[in-house]
């Protein structure tokens, strides 16, 4: 209903001292307001003395509750504003929202008001975070790691490249859509030579942190966009997270350590060569079997080239390499399970143990003799034709 009394003549009408209650909703009713009771004129007084309570003013017939949110305004009672401002009544908060607003346009330090209702881009649930992924491992221990957290607008991704040895290769923080994010886990490698496999957020946080770490200890800087990746990344978890790969079982242990050649055959390990000196070496080792003339044929080179490729493994896994292809393997492991590669996982994960503490292994003979097999056979002689005299 249209009255012609403002905000501020109400005002006026509850501070003046010689009017009564009665007089008071007399007054409002003669101006077109729905006239309140004078219990609730006197209420409104009362609340008027102290203005600390929005239960108070809220509970009053709007026309005196404006009044009482004006003079709250002018006294600077931001607490009862901010609580009117964020209650259900409409017509109320929102002009405990202007008396706020004319506060700060007069240079008074206002605090902000709290976010009301369900946010529009609200963060995903727990149930539905986004997941980490981390690629296979290649012959020089270079692999992806992705890791995710959700955000309010969509997903927030960290793209490193990591290396065993060099630490952080490359480093890049994006900012998806859940649909582009969607579509860039559609993207990611899952071929029979790389592949990707879910890790925890955990595990992929632990393992950015061991590649810088490795890296510093080898001389090497991670790149400057790895800054802006740790923005994101925060620091690594205080206890490092238990690897996936421990919990592939293994139901014949030796039996599968025996095995290890064989995960050559695979095509994730078929690029796994020794380091550049060990494998030239051990290639000028093979050529001086293969044109030798002390071996009278194919078998007695075949076993040279055997105690050549056991005498190379010798040399190169000491300790710290033994170390090195110990996790790579259990890395591995895990993502042969996922991928479904279950008979190579055990063995990948039985080779890691073995590592450990054995000197040698037909995985480690096997990491030479399979890079240069082709090589013994191309270099070898012909044997002779039948029937060929053979003069010295």
């Amino acid at each position: 209903m249209a009255h012609n009394l403002s905000v501020d003549e109400c005002l006026a009408l509850l501070k003046d001292p010689s009017l009564k209650p009665e007089s008071i909703a007399e007054e409002m009713e003669c101006a077109g307001v729905v006239r309140p009771t004078p219990a609730q004129v006197q209420a409104a007084r009362d609340a008027l003395v102290k203005l600390d309570s929005a239960d108070a003013v809220g509970a009053l017939p709007e026309m005196l509750a404006l009044a009482l949110i004006h003079a709250a305004g002018r006294e600077s009672k931001q607490e009862v504003l901010r609580d009117l401002a964020q209650g259900s009544n409409k017509t109320l908060a929102k002009e405990a929202k202007r008396e706020l607003h004319r506060l700060k346009q007069k240079g008074v330090e206002v605090q902000e008001l709290r976010p009301q209702g369900e946010s529009l881009l609200k963060p995903l649930p727990e149930a539905e975070a986004p997941v980490c992924y981390a690629s296979s491992i290649d012959a020089y221990g270079e692999r992806a790691v992705w890791w995710t957290r959700a955000a309010r607008q969509g997903v927030e991704v960290v793209q490193v490249v990591t290396s065993d040895v060099k630490g952080i290769l490359a480093a890049d923080a994006l900012a998806l859509s859940r649909r582009s994010w969607r579509e860039f886990v559609k993207r990611l490698p899952r071929q029979d030579v790389v592949t990707t496999a879910e890790i925890s957020k955990d595990h992929a946080r632990q393992l950015i942190a061991d590649a810088e770490a490795e890296g510093a200890r080898n001389g090497f800087s991670p790149p400057p966009s790895y800054a802006d990746a740790l923005r994101l990344l925060g620091p690594a978890p205080d206890a490092p997270p238990r690897s996936p790969g421990l919990s592939v079982e293994v139901p014949d242990e030796l039996a599968h350590q025996m095995a290890g050649a064989a995960l050559f055959e695979d095509p994730l390990f078929a690029a796994w060569i020794p380091e550049e000196d060990a494998l030239r070496s051990f290639a000028l080792k093979v050529d001086e079997i293969a044109v030798s003339q002390l071996y009278l044929d194919t078998a007695q080179r075949r076993q040279a080239f055997e105690r050549a490729a056991e005498e190379a493994a010798l040399a190169y896994f000491t300790p710290q390499r033994r170390a090195l292809y110990a996790r790579r393997l259990l890395e591995m492991a895990h993502v042969l399970s996922t991928a479904g590669r279950a008979d190579a996982a055990r063995t990948a994960a039985a080779v890691s143990r073995a590592l450990a503490s054995e000197t040698t292994s037909p995985f480690g003979r096997a990491l030479f003799t399979h890079a240069l097999e082709e090589r013994l056979e191309q270099k070898a002689p012909a044997p002779p034709a039948p029937g060929t005299l053979i003069t010295p």
